[in-house]
């Protein structure tokens, strides 16, 4: 049932970049965009891109707190002045920082964050969010709003329950590492709740204790649930952007970005797969000598358009 409506005023965050960039046409349609505010009761805003949005549940009577969380989740009221100041004089990010600056990064849980990180785990762009877009729909969680049904990303539950599905999803050899993050929370051995109040590097420590979660996987987990940018999540692919960028060597590549973006290093590594179109890396480093340092319109999948192109995945 629908719980509160209104109207946000985004002040200087764009809803339209904000809603669409990594997202599914499952959540997004150029209009309007799902906002998870609790995934177990379940709890789901939907927002408009004017700042109009309704909230429904299907078991709370009260709005009290969701309407900060749901801001929290999309940036609303989050000063990142830093981070673009640093953006206007950088060589990858400058044009980035002119056209895209209403771009706020949209959080998750951390249970889906971190189910995010393990899918792009040795893939390219495709694969990984290609797994993620299958993982939704093999699942096929579903919640009404209003009368209209809305898929859901599955909980940790559902994933014991039906762990075979992450076969069919693709996933490969990362089936495992995502049961055992759905054991770990179902279990209470990681608590996120509890974590907002740490420091990205205990936060880390307690991820990275999870099998088959490592440094790159945990720190996008903590960059999309927490908001906490101060840790990169640097790959292959972004390692090796960095040392023909600012032609340092790779065993100084994440050194060199710490130094460059400090506190902002984790929000200035999500950037660089927007403005690049999470090209394959001969790709990214031949628009990077072209300086083509923009999103390409394409009818290839990539951040900005997923939402439009995903429906091609659907079989």
């Amino acid at each position: 049932m629908k719980i509160h409506d209104g109207k946000i005023k985004p002040d200087s965050v764009d809803l339209y970049y904000t809603l669409s960039t990594y997202n599914f046409h499952y959540w997004f349609d150029g209009e309007k965009g799902i906002v998870i505010l609790d995934e177990n009761a379940p709890i789901i805003a939907m927002v408009s891109i004017d700042g109009h949005y309704e909230i429904y549940s299907a078991s709370i009577d009260t709005s009290i707190g969701l309407i900060e969380k749901m801001k929290w989740t999309l940036g609303i009221g989050e000063d990142v002045s830093g981070f673009y100041r640093l953006a206007r004089s950088d060589p990858l990010l400058s044009l980035f920082a002119s056209r895209y600056r209403g771009w706020r990064l949209r959080s998750t849980s951390l249970w889906w964050s971190l189910v995010i990180g393990v899918c792009q785990q040795n893939a390219s762009f495709r694969q990984g969010w290609g797994m993620l877009y299958d993982i939704v729909r093999l699942y096929n969680r579903r919640v009404l709003i209003g009368d209209k049904p809305v898929l859901l990303p599955p909980k940790p539950t559902d994933i014991l329950e039906k762990p075979e599905l992450l076969l069919k999803a693709r996933t490969g050899y990362r089936w495992k590492t995502i049961v055992n993050i759905a054991e770990a929370i179902n279990n209470g051995v990681i608590n996120p709740d509890e974590y907002q109040g740490l420091n990205p590097e205990r936060i880390e420590e307690e991820l990275t204790r999870i099998k088959g979660v490592g440094k790159y996987t945990a720190r996008l987990a903590i960059l999309l649930a927490y908001r906490k940018y101060s840790l990169p999540p640097i790959d292959r692919w972004l390692k090796r952007i960095i040392m023909e960028v600012y032609h340092v060597d790779s065993e100084h590549a994440e050194k060199e970005w710490v130094k460059r973006w400090k506190e902002w290093s984790g929000l200035a590594a999500l950037a660089v797969t927007i403005t690049l179109d999470a090209e394959p890396i001969s790709k990214a480093l031949e628009r990077i000598k072209k300086k083509q340092l923009l999103p390409i319109k394409t009818n290839k999948p990539t951040p900005i358009n997923l939402w439009k192109t995903s429906r091609q995945w659907t079989t």
